[in-house]
């Protein structure tokens, strides 16, 4: 009997042992979430220091000294992504209105949603006929339009 009355104990101390480290460990796991957590939000608001910095590289042209070469690299970095935009317009023969950044076909003349008068690209002619997916027209200069439109796109008469 003396032997169970061991076995019983040491199976409790057992138990209680498992217990104990059980919740240490549950209790370091939150612990390490919320360190997490404040770990994240330290980033998050290193971030808004950086943008912060930058964002005033780029209106002034300065920065500290230590910051300097990043922010010069971040504008060309910048450049480099508006270059890349430009090309993927080219081959979609697309461009943006210099006015109101509507989408148009680069021969158009004028913007069909805000009528400002574009640059022509070298490329295109003046009287380069538009496609249009209905057999809307132009009452000016009878070039087809897009259903739509508020402006004719090679002429700039108000639709």
């Amino acid at each position: 009997m003396a032997f169970l009355e061991n076995l019983g104990k040491k199976v409790g101390e057992a138990a209680q042992a498992v217990t104990k480290k059980s919740s240490e460990l549950v209790e370091v796991t939150k612990l390490n979430a919320n360190i997490s957590s404040e770990e994240d939000k330290i980033n998050k608001l290193y971030t808004q220091i950086g943008k912060a910095v930058y964002e005033n590289f780029h209106q002034t042209g300065n920065a500290p000294d230590i910051v300097k070469e990043a922010c010069e690299q971040i504008a060309a970095h910048q450049e480099n992504i508006r270059a890349l935009k430009e090309k993927i317009a080219e081959v979609k023969g697309i461009k943006s209105c210099i006015n109101c950044g509507a989408e148009m076909e680069r021969p158009q003349l004028f913007c069909s949603r805000c009528g400002t008068k574009n640059e022509i690209p070298q490329t295109a002619t003046v009287n380069q006929p538009q496609e249009a997916p209905a057999n809307s027209e132009c009452p000016s200069c009878g070039t087809a339009v897009i259903p739509g439109a508020a402006f004719c796109t090679n002429c700039g008469t108000r639709l």
